[in-house]
């Protein structure tokens, strides 16, 4: 009789638990709502369940689909709604739902490491030593939660060579589209042309010595900036020199160059450093990788958070409120951003001032669907560190940040073992981490959206398909073998 017992498989048991947990989410949603169910939530079914699809079954197109979406949200909310911000949330979900069926399944396994030192972050901010459980700590969890899981993502995903490859290229097209829109806001007229646009100075719009700063599709010139140094990474250390690739990078740089985005200068040095070394200067690359590294050094020195301003605009249609942020102060404008991220008491140094209790968890719990038109809180003082590390240590405290500082380590040494085999992708992996770790110096990068969700998410498939081709490398030579 036991023999006559059916067996399931892996991927037979993680199909019956998916299947079974709809059953279960459909019978809520039919509780909640009555029989009747809106053409929206079936459409989000919908949409829901085919991402899913496409992530196990077309990786490829559904991580070019992703890229170009995510660069696009920002500037899709300004002008179809609010609600679109959601749609990344979705997506998110279902990649880290694909991920978990590849893993339960046996199919694809992501570096235990790596994966040990994600799950020890995660459990800090899970546990929340420095402070309690309520909207703030789960907003919090969330933005530094969804990048880490879409880097296990990337490192689990099959096909990740193929995958790359489409990845690095809608990364180029989105960043041209980015770039090409963030010059079309300077040849239009300004920062009052794009108000009646329907962007607004406390969300979008900044200026630097009367000078628009340049947004592209994002919902800001930091974002924006890193987005393009993504792209101009993609053709530095992937694609073979020709006339798109110089065409794209001159559009690319006359983009970066509206931002006024100074950290972008160090990334663009290191991106050099990192060129020379990849070419055998490594003596050259190595001196200019140190001294980004001292210019980062004092960069983070400054680094600080953001004062808004709010003052009357006269128009046509009347009077018009808006709020203008400038640099050196957080939010508040009393407190420094060292201040804000350690607080008074050396007590709360290890483990943080807990999640949420500053930045942006802090200012998202808030919200309910959209962001208050009023600016975060409704104008209510709120702290705002600019800087990832800083962030880290007000979060999870120094224990956290020795956290994450060895698992971008970890990236690092498993990129520079590709680099050193010259494999593109690890050279491409490599530059994405230089750029996510220098941009975090002045800005908390590390939950920022798109920038950290793609970054990490490329980073995860470029050290996939540097694995996979090393695996395939002796099982090439031994067929070659006579």
């Amino acid at each position: 009789m036991r023999a006559l017992r059916p067996r399931l498989a892996g991927p037979d048991l993680v199909l019956a638990a998916g299947c079974a947990a709809l059953t279960v989410l459909a019978a809520y949603a039919s509780v909640r709502m009555g029989a009747q169910i809106g053409l929206g939530v079936l459409v989000g079914v919908l949409f829901f369940g085919g991402t899913i699809a496409g992530f196990l079954m077309v990786p490829h197109l559904a991580i070019a689909g992703t890229i170009v979406l995510f660069a696009l949200i920002p500037a899709m909310k300004v002008f179809v709604g609010d609600w679109v911000g959601s749609v990344k949330d979705l997506v998110t979900i279902a990649a880290v739902i694909s991920g978990i069926v590849l893993i339960a399944s046996g199919r694809r396994q992501p570096d235990r490491l790596t994966l040990g030192l994600v799950g020890l972050l995660l459990g800090f901010y899970v546990i929340n030593v420095g402070g309690g459980h309520g909207i703030a700590w789960a907003q919090g969890l969330r933005l530094v939660a969804e990048p880490l899981l879409l880097l296990l993502v990337g490192l689990t995903l099959p096909n990740p060579r193929r995958t790359l490859r489409w990845a690095m290229g809608a990364l180029v097209a989105a960043a041209c589209i980015a770039a090409a829109y963030g010059i079309l806001q300077q040849a239009v007229g300004g920062q009052w042309t794009l108000v009646g646009w329907g962007y607004s100075f406390d969300k979008q719009l900044r200026t630097i010595n009367g000078n628009l700063r340049s947004f592209g599709t994002f919902d800001d010139p930091f974002a924006y900036a890193a987005f393009l140094l993504f792209g101009i990474a993609a053709l530095m250390f992937w694609l073979r020199r020709g006339v798109f690739v110089w065409a794209a990078g001159g559009l690319m740089l006359i983009g970066l160059a509206f931002s006024y985005v100074r950290t972008a200068a160090l990334v663009l040095a290191a991106f050099a450093g990192l060129l020379l070394a990849r070419r055998g200067h490594l003596p050259s690359g190595a001196l200019a990788m140190a001294a980004t590294a001292i210019a980062g050094l004092f960069v983070i020195g400054g680094a600080g958070g953001t004062e808004t301003k709010t003052y009357t605009i006269q128009t046509r249609h009347g009077t018009l409120t808006q709020n203008a942020q400038s640099g050196s102060l957080v939010l508040n404008g009393r407190v420094s951003a060292w201040e804000a991220a350690l607080g008074k008491d050396p007590r709360e140094w290890v483990f943080g001032r807990g999640v949420g209790k500053v930045g942006t968890g802090a200012a998202r719990a808030s919200y309910t669907i959209a962001a208050p038109t009023g600016g975060p809180n409704n104008g209510a003082a709120t702290q705002a560190v600019d800087s990832g590390y800083l962030a880290t240590i007000a979060d999870v405290g120094i224990v956290g940040l020795v956290v994450l500082l060895t698992l971008f380590a970890r990236l690092f040494l498993l990129s520079g073992r590709a680099a050193a085999k010259d494999s593109g992708a690890g050279w491409v992996a490599l530059a994405l981490l230089v750029c996510l770790l220098l941009d975090a110096l002045t800005r908390a990068s590390f939950t920022g959206f798109p920038t950290a969700f793609l970054g990490l998410l490329l980073v995860g498939i470029a050290l996939a398909a540097a694995r996979e081709a090393g695996e395939s490398e002796p099982a090439t030579a031994t067929s070659a073998a006579p």
